[in-house]
């Protein structure tokens, strides 16, 4: 069983809630793999982006039965100069919580340096305490950066982090498909989103919301393992993640939020 990070933070994602959470799943089988592309990601997002520096969003996550297995924080931190370029640095955490935590102690920390224009990943990095092993990784794509492994990678590639901040900075109105490479600082993969209704009603701790569905693949490059999200995003100015739900083979794994600021 492979474990899945960020994303499901998200995801961001899980994210991301985006390869998503501190939570786990293992690969369904394709019928047939899809062929590896260098060409730019569709959708890709204007340089107006609907977030800004200083928002935190707090979600509780759900798993296997447990409504709260989990709690992750989602933060903009103040845009910066990445090696000369302006980039938005995302900042993400994820705590397991009892029960979980006498199975699973997780204590992890995901920032994401994405370019201004389009939101591409510049550096990923994983900071790591699961059951008490600490790791620290650093990935520059298509770049070099001091303490960092450089990964060739094709363009427009996003870290799940960052891919979660691009689908709430598409306008999902004009563009209803959005695709993109990701790398997860393991694996390369690829996530196609398409807009499944421009108006649910959805009701998480944080209140009440209209919102988009927004459906998520996202298939392995270099293996058989698949996933399926589905993401609400607010119909608010700010296009808020107030729901990520992943189905995964032993149950479904559920983000919500709690509170924004």
């Amino acid at each position: 069983m492979r474990s899945i990070r960020s994303t499901a933070v998200l995801a961001a994602l899980a994210a991301t809630l985006a390869s998503a959470g501190a939570l786990g799943f293992a690969g369904r089988s394709l019928a047939a793999q899809r062929r590896r592309s260098s060409a730019p990601p569709r959708g890709t997002p204007a340089a107006s982006v609907p977030f800004r520096a200083g928002e935190t969003l707090e979600y509780q996550i759900g798993y296997m039965g447990m409504t709260e297995a989990a709690t992750a924080e989602l933060e903009v931190l103040p845009r910066l100069d990445f090696y000369g370029d302006p980039a938005w640095h995302f900042q993400a955490t994820a705590h397991s919580q009892n029960p979980l935590r006498y199975m699973m102690a997780l204590d992890d920390q995901f920032d994401s340096y994405a370019g201004s224009g389009g939101l591409a990943t510049r550096q990923y990095e994983l900071y790591l305490h699961e059951n008490g092993r600490d790791s620290a990784r650093k990935f520059a794509l298509n770049a070099r950066t001091p303490g960092s492994e450089s990964i060739p990678a094709p363009a427009g590639t996003r870290d799940p982090l960052a891919a979660l901040y691009a689908l709430r900075a598409n306008d999902w109105r004009r563009t209803p498909e959005m695709s993109s490479p990701i790398f997860d600082g393991t694996h390369f993969y690829e996530m196609t989103a398409r807009i499944a209704a421009a108006r649910d009603r959805v009701t998480v701790p944080a209140g009440t919301f209209d919102a988009s569905r927004i459906t998520i693949g996202v298939v392995s490059r270099d293996s058989d393992a698949t996933m399926q999200f589905v993401l609400w995003l607010a119909n608010n100015p700010a296009r808020t993640p107030i729901e990520m739900d992943a189905e995964v083979p032993i149950g479904t794994v559920k983000a919500v939020l709690v509170t924004s600021r």
